[in-house]
């Protein structure tokens, strides 16, 4: 409670249970849930840095030679000029059309919250006006509130917090209370309550019957103008209202409505007058262009929108409608003064997204940035993960030229908001070419690499997203969970782990009737045909994007193929693929934490570089299929080259064979069918019913004796009297000898391993029709 910013954070906290009780509930967010879903207190660093890099660059620029009379802690400088010691120029430009003096800039949070922007800009604007026109504490106070400071809240309890909270600062910055002028904040969530005649009786007696029809005509229009502003509030616009010989403007009602006070007597009355004061104050603000506009937008993205406002953006915002953050970035824009500036906190998708494509494009071409911030994850204190992923820029309503740069910096690396808020003072600033973002793929705009002549990947690959069958627990299994081949089972490439050459092959799909199952089922999407039967490179398209080599299975959903237009090329993109760059790429184009199938190929590629990479790394040419992971369908089966030796003697004993076994037409490595006729010299070692008990059964071994034999004839002159010891260290066992291993490790270690899908064994019973049942071995 002793902070500057305790209004917020209160207010937050207060939302807290509200806003956890909606999001569970999945139901659209409308106006009135909406301050809770979305009401986000803006991090100091975050305000500051946004402050300083608009009025501290403009001030500084205006007086070069002079210490302001504002300590702006975030503010970014150029280099000085070569040769040149001190600093250079401010990295948000000098903001050409702005005024000379304090005094003419008006600025505008239109959701403003708990009031943090506006209470931060007070004492900023009051120092320089105190600086500037040699005016006192208290006379700064009066003025700063009634000339700079505006602000718009949805939210009336809100807006109360606000008025609070920049009253509160403003008596800490005169050391004592006094009486303040009427703020300029307003909520804009009011709307005229009671019937619309009740609303057109505020006009009162007019004399000249057109004149008073002109007015009732524009009170009617008002009225129902105004009915969505508790949907919408800083949304909507009262200039757009047209006025014509029989509809008054909204400026000529004004008074109006801001007299409605003085008339009312009873409670209904009264109650209408209030409104309409409140009316005029918000349609005021929102009539008005400002020279500065600074806030953090609301984020709704536009599954979440209710039908009102969807209706809404469609109508009046298509190619932003994709947020309620675009959104309002647009609107932003309109009500700026030509040259005015935006100061903004927002979500990042924007960036990179290719639902915002033209939305970009446009804003590349029309709107001039300063500085941006890519903040990442991890950028609030009360969120954690990556739920939120902000950027910080500000942007100027002209257009950019084709020397137009703006100021980019990087910290999406940093972890924590300490390290945000301290890189966001030192961290290195990058010149970077507007006008060059929209040669970026889908006109990304990128801060960390400039625009480049190399092809796209896409010009040498075709990109193809995993199907979804619906009922994944239903239709797919692990490979040792049934015997393969089979007629009604199809391979599926899975999700990549490790990024080795050849992964993700441990599942089969329920594969009937050539899939007519999942073809038919209007819940599935049977998606990736282009790619089956062609060889490639699979991504998982999460998190780090591990990458294995793809042999044309089906691929499930979360995993993409890029499939070569020329299989030559192959070796080169599955190196290039396969590299940290490659990843480094992506995620400078999309640092989302899932990365659509598209966006994998819309980075730049140069191939004559990767082909020189792949023939040092292959001279051979790609190594073909093999995995010495007994999880995989491509695993030989000799235990001696596995990666779990024992687990696979076991199984072996116990007569379960691979998919790389049985499958004669799967493409394999030389090495791989080199073991499979190795280790099929041991099958007489097999257990005649598929039972392999622990103690000595019915005149067989105990187990221990019968692995121990087995494991010695497959290692034959490797095995020594240590082998068991040191397969035991391998499996991370704790016991010295096999007997105890198998009674308490084995099972543990063989779950871990077949990641608890149980293991099917088969008992043979010496029947022409081969096996005459299934039976878990545990």
């Amino acid at each position: 409670f002793t902070a500057d910013d305790a209004l917020g954070w209160v207010y937050q906290f207060w939302q807290s249970d509200a806003k956890e009780a909606i999001n569970k509930s999945g139901a659209k967010i409308n106006g009135e849930k909406l301050p809770a879903v979305t009401q986000l207190f803006t991090e100091p660093y975050m305000v500051h840095f946004l402050i300083d890099n608009t009025i501290g660059a403009w001030w500084v620029s205006r007086h070069p030679n002079k210490t302001p009379p504002v300590k702006f802690e975030y503010l970014r400088f150029t280099p000085p000029p070569l040769g040149e010691v001190g600093r250079g120029l401010p990295a948000a430009g000098n903001f050409e059309g702005w005024p000379h003096t304090t005094k003419e800039i008006t600025s505008l949070d239109p959701c403003m919250g708990s009031g943090h922007f506006v209470a931060s800009l007070f004492p900023v604007f009051a120092a320089l006006r105190m600086f500037e026109e040699g005016l006192s504490k208290e006379e700064a106070t009066d003025k700063v509130i009634i000339e700079n400071l505006h602000g718009l809240e949805l939210d009336a309890r809100c807006t109360q917090i606000a008025a609070f909270n920049l009253a509160l600062t403003a008596w800490k910055f005169c050391e004592h209370y006094k009486e303040l002028p009427e703020m300029n904040l307003a909520c804009s969530g009011i709307a005229p309550k009671g019937k619309k005649e009740d609303w057109v009786k505020l006009v009162g007696k007019i004399a000249d019957p057109e004149l008073k029809a002109r007015m009732e005509n524009g009170m009617e229009v008002l009225y129902d103008h105004f009915q969505l502003a508790p949907e919408l509030g800083s949304l909507l616009d009262p200039s757009t209202i047209k006025a014509d010989m029989y509809t008054a403007s909204f400026e000529e009602l004004q008074p109006i409505l801001e007299q409605a006070l003085d008339s009312e007597v009873d409670k209904d009355q009264l109650e209408r007058g209030v409104m309409a004061a409140g009316i005029a104050k918000a349609g005021q603000l929102l009539a008005k262009k400002y020279r500065l506009q600074i806030t953090n937008v609301p984020y709704l993205v536009r599954g979440k929108q209710d039908d009102a406002l969807l209706k809404f953006a469609v109508k009046n915002y298509p190619s932003s409608k994709t947020d309620l953050s675009t959104i309002f970035i647009e609107r932003i824009t309109k009500s700026l003064l030509p040259s005015g500036t935006a100061s903004i906190v927002s979500p990042q998708n924007w960036l990179f997204l290719s639902t915002y494509k033209k939305f970009r494009e446009d804003f590349i071409k029309y709107q001039n940035i300063h500085i941006l911030a890519q903040l990442g994850a991890g950028a609030f204190q009360e969120i954690s993960g990556e739920f939120v992923k902000v950027i910080l820029f500000n942007y100027s309503k002209f257009k950019p030229n084709t020397q137009s740069v703006f100021a980019g910096i990087e910290v999406s690396n940093k972890k924590f908001t300490t390290e945000k808020d301290r890189f966001l003072q030192i961290g290195q600033l990058l010149s970077i070419n507007q006008l060059n973002q929209s040669l970026n793929p889908d006109a990304r705009i990128i801060i960390d690499r400039e625009s480049t002549d190399l092809k796209l990947l896409s010009a040498y690959t075709n990109s193809y997203i995993g199907m979804h069958v619906g009922d994944w627990d239903r239709f797919r299994k692990c490979i040792w969970e049934l015997d393969l081949p089979s007629s009604n089972w199809a391979f599926l490439q899975n999700n990549v782990s490790n990024g080795s050459e050849y992964e993700g092959l441990d599942a089969i799909i329920f594969w009937p009737n050539n899939g007519k199952i999942h073809t038919d089922n209007p819940k599935a999407r049977v998606q990736g045909k282009q790619g089956w039967g062609k060889n490639g490179v699979s991504i998982s398209m999460m998190a780090d994007l591990q990458s294995s080599l793809y042999i044309g299975t089906m691929l499930r959903n979360g995993v993409s193929a890029i499939i070569p237009k020329k299989e030559i090329d192959l070796p080169a993109i599955w190196s290039y693929i396969s590299s940290k760059q490659y990843v480094a790429d992506v995620r400078k184009i999309d640092p989302n934490l899932y990365v659509t199938n598209s966006t994998l190929i819309k980075v730049p590629f140069d191939l004559e570089y990767w082909q020189k990479v792949a023939k040092e790394k292959f001279p051979n040419g790609l190594p073909k299929p093999y995995s010495d992971d007994a999880t995989q369908w491509l695993f030989h089966g000799h235990p001696v080259q596995a990666e779990n030796p024992i687990q696979v003697s076991i199984a072996r004993i116990l007569g379960y064979r691979w998919p790389a076994e049985n499958d004669a037409e799967m493409e394999l490595a030389y090495e791989a069918k080199a073991l499979i006729k190795q280790v099929k010299a041991f099958d007489d070692l097999t257990d005649d019913d598929g039972i392999l008990c622990i103690p000595p059964v019915n005149g067989e071994l105990a187990a221990s004796e019968r692995l121990r034999s087995y494991l010695q004839a497959v290692y034959a002159e490797d095995w020594s009297n240590n082998t068991i010891n040191q397969l035991l260290k391998q499996e991370g066992a704790k016991e010295s000898n096999l007997e105890d291993w198998l009674r308490t490790s084995f099972f543990e270690q063989h779950n871990k391993l077949f990641q608890n899908r149980p293991f099917i064994w088969h008992i043979w019973d010496g029947r022409k029709d081969g096996f005459a049942a299934l039976v878990n071995y545990h």
